[in-house]
């Protein structure tokens, strides 16, 4: 893989380090506020082993114990669709048919596709028609008829089973081990502890976590972009440089106890690319 650097944009750097100067002499913040999105939201609550993970494991982390897994993602999925379907695209139309959702993605290069969707797509084009989305897809078992009739048979069928909505800004990060994306980083003012950040977060066996609600602190130096997950917690931290080139590390941690570091985070792609 390719790592691209990029420098932040003008205008988040610019803020985040204003706000870095304002907060010197305050204490670092290392956790997450308590009015995030509770783990029945999320829906992808897996158990953690704390005692099998350390500050060592950032090289070669347990996909199975270090980090909540999404049971509608597969590593065999992720590697098919990452050679065929767009991970990254906009939603441009979805409508119910007999059988599935039918909807039609434009990713980042103008290439259009038209894709299979589990209802629940379509159930909520109110909110995601026309929004850029990081789809996530899943082995879903489709009636095999003619028309919505029972004919007692079936076929498996990958289908897009959830979207995350990025908006408009949004960022890649990856050190080879671990992949998050994160979206709506627009919706940060510059204020600590506000935005609405979403996360859908990777290890390199495909099992995956989808978090929303994030927000960004800024202090003495270091930016904290964070979720809540039940008792876990993540966050995404970078050093502020003038230049953008900062070291970023994603951060597990259950309740006071961290169980994962992944440093070498790097930005891979863009909204500004």
């Amino acid at each position: 893989m390719n790592l691209l650097l990029r420098r932040p944009s003008f205008n988040l750097l610019a803020i985040a380090l204003s706000v870095a100067i304002a907060g010197c002499g305050e204490s670092s913040v290392t956790e997450t506020d308590s009015n995030l999105t509770d783990a029945s939201d999320s829906g992808a609550m897996a158990e953690l082993e704390p005692d099998d993970a350390s500050e060592s494991q950032a090289s070669e982390p347990d996909s199975t114990g270090a980090v909540p897994v999404d049971s509608n993602t597969t590593s065999e999925v992720a590697s098919e669709i990452a050679e065929s379907y767009p991970n990254i695209g906009v939603l441009t139309s979805a409508q119910s048919g007999d059988l599935k959702c039918y909807t039609t993605v434009r990713d980042p290069q103008g290439q259009v596709f038209d894709l299979g969707a589990t209802f629940e797509i379509c159930d909520r084009q109110a909110s995601l028609l026309d929004q850029t989305v990081r789809l996530v897809y899943s082995e879903e078992s489709v009636a095999d008829c003619q028309s919505a009739e029972p004919c007692g048979r079936s076929r498996q069928e990958t289908l897009i089973s959830d979207a995350v909505i990025l908006g408009d800004d949004w960022d890649t990060y990856s050190n080879g081990q671990w992949t998050v994306t994160v979206g709506r980083l627009g919706s940060w003012d510059g204020t600590n502890n506000t935005g609405n950040l979403t996360y859908y977060g990777c290890d390199r066996d495909g099992n995956c976590l989808s978090l929303a609600d994030g927000f960004l602190v800024c202090r003495n130096g270091v930016c904290n972009m964070s979720w809540e997950n039940g008792d876990y917690a993540y966050t995404l931290s970078s050093e502020l440089t003038e230049n953008g080139d900062g070291d970023t590390s994603l951060l597990v941690w259950q309740g006071e106890t961290e169980i994962l570091r992944a440093e070498n985070m790097e930005v891979i792609d863009s909204s500004e690319y």
